[in-house]
């Protein structure tokens, strides 16, 4: 696992400016430097020329020094950042595991029970489908009135058209 410090080494090496020709340290730490010398410094890709003529090696340790720190910082933040987030952004490491499941709580009181809900208005919330000798659905029993004499189912077919109630003749209810 990596840490990252808590400081940075350096700072900024430069910072393109309005200053001609020579290098300016801001109150900031900071160096501005003209267009052009910046647009040089940002074109070059080569640093091996530092190394091996010693005369330029020579005048330009602290600058290899300062590169290398900050070289390792990017170093570290690098190792960091994939530590804690992953390669991918997306599934970060940084989660963690899923902790145990803690004890169930104790049963909460039992309250008192609930008014009974309302009666559909002569069953018409009923939904008993209606078949023909072959059991194709001919339509839907929306309700069934039961008087003394008779019973009265009364039902929509399969397009919602109210059809006339199908009448059962029944025995005398007793009271």
């Amino acid at each position: 696992m990596a840490n990252i410090n808590d400081n940075i080494r350096g700072k900024k090496l430069f910072k393109e400016g309005s200053s001609k020709q020579q290098a300016v340290k801001g109150s900031d730490g900071e160096y501005t430097v003209s267009k052009e010398i910046s647009d040089d410094l940002t074109s070059l890709t080569d640093i091996s020329d530092l190394f091996n003529d010693d005369a330029i090696y020579q005048t330009n340790r602290f600058l290899l020094k300062q590169v290398e720190d900050l070289r390792q910082d990017v170093e570290e933040l690098h190792t960091f950042i994939k530590d804690a987030f992953g390669k991918d952004s997306s599934s970060a490491a940084s989660k963690g595991d899923t902790g145990a499941t803690g004890p169930q709580g104790p049963q909460g009181a039992t309250g008192s029970a609930g008014a009974d809900g309302r009666n559909g208005t002569n069953g018409s919330d009923a939904s008993i489908n209606i078949t023909n000798c072959k059991g194709t659905v001919s339509g839907v029993v929306k309700n069934i009135k039961i008087c003394e004499e008779y019973i009265d189912i009364n039902w929509v077919d399969v397009k919602g058209t109210s059809q006339t109630p199908i009448r059962c003749a029944t025995q005398a209810i007793k009271k």
